[in-house]
């Protein structure tokens, strides 16, 4: 590659990254701005919304854009739970209800509730000095950072996109010790407390600090203060080497082979973040505690969930801007996601563990709060929802790979003709799709498909730079 096709692929690249942290803060604007956030009605459970929510599910299943279990509780009961997929595809095992997920940042929430039972039995306070907690830590990197910086990501450790070649990194088992030298070789950000950036590192330090104030080990911890009272049996720490029963191997989708086993993640790198295996039962009994005070007293629970734990957001019910009030988690690690939702004042809970997931989008298997968990809400509080469609510009893109330019151009014909009511048409997709084509050097398959993707000035630049590419 010449120089100067380097460098247009390097604009085009720094266009796309532009365009969706543009995107993202449209979508967070509209999130925060929403001028609908009118009360609710009650939810009452009838037998039609019941039927409603199975049906919904059904059309993710056809639809393949859901793998891997739900559950769906209102006011105690159980109103729909359900598993679908595969937990193994090589060896064609299902997943079932009891199937165990990694289940990611859900594990943080698990960590933040350790260290408020820890501080209310005068443990440690959330001003405590990281480096009087853990003296090993280096004092010139630690000793502004506070238990409070590190709860609420603004302890100035980076977050693990600017780790350099974090997907080599995170492959390697470390001890607790390497851990900590590999944290605090990396120069702080920003001062602690000066601003936000995500850090799982600083929730890998506060899991290396209950350990070291209680004396015990995360997973001691976990089983005695959490597990064992409220009959949680299957939620442990998730170490690389060991087998489990039930466990949900990680798929990440390749758009021109299909799923894929994820790239590998040693989970002493996700220790306090994200190590943990759960099932959806398990964090149904979990939402069910914090109703009481098994857990939590009512002063920690205050903690918990409106300053370090599962925080209130906003969430969007249905399809004509109606918001809810919920604790919401959206979590996602190598091969998973898991969504966990909850509403206080009708007391439901909606959780979606899956083994699949893509890289960095969401085409074939939509975001699970938006598209899964949304359309729920609006049968539970009667609001207008959409049906799921699926991809039109990924079902025009296989056309292309599996039979040529011809057969594309029928498929989008006939998409476009006779079944819009089940595809859905986004220029964002297309894209993406095209650069994935563009990027396995698919040139004159990139060009075809350019040329059928709706007319956008990201697809107009990639097609200016596959034309004088073939010059």
């Amino acid at each position: 590659m010449d120089k100067e096709e380097a460098q247009k692929r390097k604009v085009y690249t720094m266009n796309r990254i532009r365009s969706t942290f543009s995107l993202l803060l449209i979508i967070i604007f509209m999130s925060i701005n929403c001028n609908r956030f009118a009360p609710l009605p009650d939810v009452t459970i009838t037998d039609e919304k019941v039927i409603a929510i199975e049906e919904l599910m059904e059309r993710f299943y056809e639809n393949e854009q859901f793998y891997g279990t739900i559950l769906v509780a209102v006011d105690g009961n159980i109103l729909y739970q359900n598993a679908t997929g595969y937990a193994n595809r090589d060896s064609l095992i299902p997943n079932t209800i009891d199937t165990k997920f990694r289940v990611a940042s859900v594990t943080k929430q698990i960590t933040v509730m350790l260290l408020l039972q820890l501080m209310e039995e005068g443990k440690l306070r959330l001003d405590d000095k990281l480096t009087d907690i853990l003296p090993e830590y280096p004092e010139d990197k630690g000793r502004g950072i506070t238990v409070r910086h590190l709860l609420t990501h603004r302890s100035g450790i980076i977050g693990g996109p600017r780790v350099p070649a974090l997907d080599s990194v995170e492959q390697v088992h470390r001890s607790r010790d390497e851990m900590l030298e590999l944290i605090s070789s990396f120069e702080l950000a920003p001062k602690p407390g000066a601003r936000y950036e995500y850090s799982n590192f600083g929730y890998y330090l506060i899991g290396a600090i209950i350990e070291r104030v209680s004396g015990k080990s995360y997973n001691q911890l976990l089983q005695e203060r959490v597990c064992i009272p409220i009959g949680m049996e299957n939620t442990l720490p998730d170490v690389t080497g060991m087998t489990y029963e039930k466990r949900a191997t990680g798929y990440h989708y390749n758009y021109f082979n299909g799923p894929e086993l994820a790239p590998h993640l040693d989970m002493s790198f996700a220790f306090g973040c994200g190590h943990l295996l759960s099932t959806a039962e398990d964090l149904y009994l979990f939402d069910q505690a914090l109703y009481g005070s098994v857990l939590l007293s009512v002063e920690m629970k205050d903690l918990f969930f409106n300053k370090y734990g599962w925080h209130y957001q906003k969430v969007a019910v249905g399809n004509d801007g109606y918001i809810a009030k919920a604790n919401l988690i959206c979590a996602s690690v190598n091969g998973f996601k898991a969504n966990m939702l909850r509403i206080t004042d009708d007391e439901v809970f909606i959780t979606q563990l899956t083994n699949h997931k893509e890289q960095n989008q969401h085409i074939l298997q939509g975001w699970g709060n938006v598209d899964i968990t949304s359309r729920i809400l609006a049968i539970l509080y009667e609001k207008p929802y959409d049906l799921p469609r699926k991809s039109a510009a990924y079902e025009i893109f296989r056309a292309l790979v599996d039979s040529g330019e011809v057969a594309a151009v029928q498929k989008n014909s006939d998409l476009l003709e006779n079944q819009q009511d089940k595809f859905w048409f986004k220029d964002e997709e297309f894209e993406i799709l095209a650069h994935e084509l563009f990027n396995a050097s698919m040139f004159d398959e990139a060009l075809a498909y350019c040329e059928i993707a709706p007319i956008t000035s990201e697809i107009k630049e990639l097609t200016k730079i596959i034309q004088e590419q073939a010059h």
